[in-house]
């Protein structure tokens, strides 16, 4: 059963085969309390991609088995980040690992770093991220090569803003033979990755084809929890830059419905922003710039500081496509320092070229600092961030900051944009000067 939510697949029959363990043991019909341990974990995971309570399921694990296969302690703190509910699943993923350090559980303290990396990576704390994915090292290394950590790279590198490097992990999940028991879970998360890429990159509809892939997966699945796998918001966005409308309703519509059985936090807001943004869409609508802007306010109540931060950018895109300047500009100055604090580089260089072309400059001036410069140097000649960190004795998130600057400077978004643009400045400076 287990198997079949990792490959997030048939999840109402796996919730099913669960009860019937229940019944099969003598636990009450309702598959509560008193459940063998092993049961209640597998009904847990089933019960949190439905959306549904695990209230009255006990969280404690019995005396010989591995934590990890029969605590519902970690399956409650998922359902938390699903629902969005930063702060307490964090509290209850940090207790986790508080009262286990000393059992040495070697897998316990590899999947529990990788929970705490996804959850930061929800949140859009970014070098938290990084830090929970770098001090795995050694654990992977013991777990040995899986999707798994390719994958979570994928959704890093997307969050960041940095769609090729977003490309390249999302590839080496998505072109392998899929043997690897997370397969199912690894592909949708790397095919979501990918469609945060496109948007990224300004490819609505190369977004709206990746997560289309997963929304449409995920509902065919009986996975009912919109915020497993949370592509609603994105795929809304996607599809209301393609103009597809009444697709971007059907999606809000069944995102409301679900959200609003479940009282879900995540999907409440996430539903009411993606209104907002249908409602924008075509002319400007005070009340829809002000829920959206009331909707980024909330998912920053949630912790789900990324949400809020490209929220705001969305808002402030519209505002300046709808010529109100003055409120562009606020949101998209509030957007640009939420990307910055969080170190979300790639989206702070879309921040800061909408900011410019609010104030009608063109980006381009190619006015580089002397750092922004060598790292430019750096990878125009094919070094990655890694190898540039390194030789320039930074972190990576300088090199990105570096790089990210520079692009809004000289308007471009990628690395083979970046040799070009360099190309035509150089040619510009050696021109002879006209007559």
């Amino acid at each position: 059963m287990l198997l079949t939510i990792n490959r997030v697949e048939r999840i109402s029959e796996a919730k099913e085969l669960a009860l019937r363990a229940a019944a099969l043991v003598g636990s009450g019909p309702d598959g509560g309390a008193g459940l063998d341990p092993r049961i209640a974990h597998a009904l847990a995971w089933a019960r949190t991609l439905r959306g549904e309570s695990l209230d009255d399921l006990e969280s404690s694990a019995s005396p010989g088995m591995r934590r990890y296969e029969s605590s519902i302690d970690r399956p409650r703190a998922v359902a938390l980040a699903f629902r969005g509910e930063i702060a307490r699943a964090r509290a209850l993923l940090e207790e986790l690992g508080r009262l286990e350090g000393e059992r040495g559980e070697v897998h316990f303290d590899l999947v529990l770093g990788i929970q705490l990396c996804e959850l930061e990576l929800r949140s859009g704390r970014v070098r938290a991220a990084a830090a929970h994915l770098e001090e795995l090292g050694d654990l992977l290394l013991l777990a040995g090569p899986m999707a798994f950590e390719a994958r979570i790279r994928a959704v890093l590198a997307a969050v960041v803003g940095l769609p090729a490097e977003a490309r390249t992990e999302a590839a080496s999940v998505l072109d392998a033979d899929g043997d690897d028991l997370q397969a199912g879970w690894d592909r949708l998360e790397s095919r979501r990755a990918l469609g945060l890429a496109a948007l990224a990159d300004d490819d609505a509809a190369l977004a709206v084809r990746h997560l289309s892939a997963v929304w449409e997966h995920t509902r065919r699945e009986g996975v009912d929890n919109p915020g497993a796998f949370p592509v609603a918001g994105d795929l809304v966005e996607a599809l209301v830059a393609c103009g597809d409308l009444a697709a971007a309703t059907v999606v809000v519509e069944g995102l409301e419905g679900t959200a609003r059985l479940q009282d879900h936090p995540w999907g409440l807001v996430t539903a009411h922003a993606a209104r907002a943004a249908i409602g924008l869409a075509d002319d400007y609508d005070a009340d829809a710039a002000a829920a959206l802007r009331d909707a980024a306010a909330r998912y920053d109540e949630l912790g789900l500081e990324f949400d809020a931060a490209r929220s705001l950018l969305r808002l402030g895109s519209l505002q300046r496509r709808h010529r109100k300047r003055a409120d562009a500009r606020r949101s998209l100055e509030q957007s640009l320092a939420e990307f910055d604090r969080l170190g979300c580089t790639g989206w702070s260089a879309k921040a800061r070229t909408e900011l410019e072309r609010v104030s009608g400059r063109r980006p381009g001036g190619g006015e580089l600092t002397p750092s922004e410069r060598q790292v430019v140097d750096l990878a125009v000649a094919g070094r990655s961030n890694k190898e540039i960190a390194a030789g320039l004795s930074v972190s990576v998130y300088t090199v990105e900051a570096h790089l990210s600057h520079a692009y809004a400077k000289l308007g471009v978004r990628s690395r083979t944009q970046l040799a070009s643009r360099l190309e035509e400045l150089a040619l510009q400076v050696e021109a002879p000067p006209g007559p």
